[in-house]
């Protein structure tokens, strides 16, 4: 006799959630496992579950994106899908709701409520959550890559440095209570030897472009911009990044897939002619856009990536370059902090300080004190404490503050460095700290 189980696909890169929720919905139904995204739309196109269970924060394909595609063209007719992640956000649950989930449930969740949510899901009629709108891209339109980038030839290790042209949190600030840690917002500059490593394309790329396009005198320039996500903060100095503009200059950016779009669409969407004069397909130098997937190979680097706990779509990144390890983790909030200690919780914070452990230099956002955090808990950012803790548990060497608060001014940064080295001081580690500052430059 056929079996005639409900099919239920559970996509987790998280081995025990799968194992736990696998236990409690066997008996029941017929259960698969998947490790991520990619094995999970694989495997629902072969298997055709009645039900994916997924998680949003993956390697390799996100679970905004898997919705999608099971919802698409191209997906499983009358699949339902339920998103079961430890992002509490009403953000999140917004976003997998435009992307074709039927329901949402946090995680570390309860086991009746996960069966109630099933077992309506499969026999109740649910509606999907999903409102109208445009299909979504075609996975094979975006470009994805973890391919390395042309190699120069061996010789000696290149010099690295840091510098920092955008520190500011959230929007920029001007005035001459900002004067001394400047009010660009998020841009380092990672330089290998004369290759521009780019993290995040705020306010402070403008005036990084005027340096290159100096520096460079009319010499190509082949850049790597990586994006930790498209807030406005993040993404609003790159229609005035010059160096776009020069048709002899070639940039790679590099991100996941948006939530709602490819990374190419969120970034011509954000310079359409309602917002800016000069659209991205007018851009005169050659511009990439790749979609991350695993490890991305410069030869000179080599750049990884974990998925940060804040609104939307939200990644760090770990760049490995000449014997040194940088860590750029901005925009994030703990788990444990914002979700409850629990074992997943504690799982999911140790599993982002092992990403950055023994880092030469962790970049770290800290935006608030802990008396602010009272009443901004849930907006995805974290506290002097909570980083400094986390320096000592990364067991890194160097902290750098990063993404300061707008209302912090240059006395009260002074004062919340001067608290942070305390509580270094008082743990007993050795790590130098200190806040960034727009045209700070710091040699590894």
């Amino acid at each position: 006799m056929a079996d005639t189980k409900k099919r239920v696909l559970l996509v987790d890169d998280d081995e025990m959630v799968r194992g736990f929720t696998n236990t409690v919905l066997c008996e029941e139904y017929a259960v698969m496992e998947a490790e991520d995204g990619i094995a999970g739309w694989e495997k629902a196109r072969a298997w055709k579950p009645d039900l994916v269970i997924t998680d949003l924060m993956m390697p390799r394909m996100h679970g905004y994106e898997l919705c999608k595609l099971l919802k698409g063209p191209e997906g499983i007719p009358g699949v339902k899908v339920m998103v079961a992640s430890s992002k509490m956000f009403a953000a999140d649950k917004a976003l997998a709701g435009e992307a074709g989930a039927d329901e949402y449930i946090v995680k570390p969740y309860n086991i009746a409520v996960l069966r109630e949510k099933v077992r309506s899901l499969l026999y109740g009629g649910a509606p999907s959550a999903r409102p109208a709108g445009p299909a979504p891209d075609s996975p094979a339109s975006a470009q994805r890559s973890s391919a390395a980038a042309s190699c120069p030839a061996p010789g000696k290790p290149l010099p690295v440095y840091v510098r920092f042209w955008g520190t500011r949190g959230s929007c920029p600030t001007a005035g001459m209570k900002t004067v001394r840690y400047g009010g660009n917002t998020p841009c380092t500059e990672i330089r290998i030897g004369d290759v521009p490593l780019i993290l995040d394309c705020g306010t402070g790329l403008r005036e990084l472009g005027c340096a290159l396009s100096a520096e460079f005198a009319g010499r190509p320039v082949e850049g790597h911009i990586f994006v930790g996500h498209t807030h406005w903060d993040h993404i609003q100095g790159f229609p005035f990044f010059t160096p776009l503009y020069n048709p002899a200059n070639t940039f790679s950016v590099y991100s996941v897939r948006g939530a709602h779009s490819s990374l190419r669409s969120l970034f011509s969407d954000s310079m359409a002619l309602d917002y800016f004069p000069v659209p991205l397909s007018s851009l005169g130098g050659k511009v990439k856009f790749i979609e991350l997937e695993g490890v991305v190979d410069l030869c000179v680097a080599k750049v990884s990536y974990l998925h940060l706990n804040h609104p939307g779509v939200c990644i760090g990144f770990r760049i490995e370059a000449q014997g040194k390890v940088i860590t750029y983790l901005s925009d994030h909030e703990n788990f444990g902090k914002l979700g409850g200690e629990n074992e997943l919780s504690r799982r999911q914070d140790a599993a982002v300080a092992d990403f950055a452990r023994g880092s030469d230099l962790l970049i770290r956002e800290a935006q608030y004190t802990e008396k602010e955090y009272l009443s901004k808990k849930g907006w995805g950012h974290s506290t002097y404490d909570d980083v400094a803790a986390f320096a000592v548990a990364a067991e890194v060497k160097r902290l750098a503050i990063f993404h300061h608060d707008p209302e912090h001014t240059d006395d009260i940064m002074d004062a919340n460095v001067k608290y942070c080295r305390d509580l270094l001081e008082k743990s007993g580690a050795k790590v130098l700290c200190f806040a960034a500052w727009d045209g700070l430059r710091v040699d590894l």
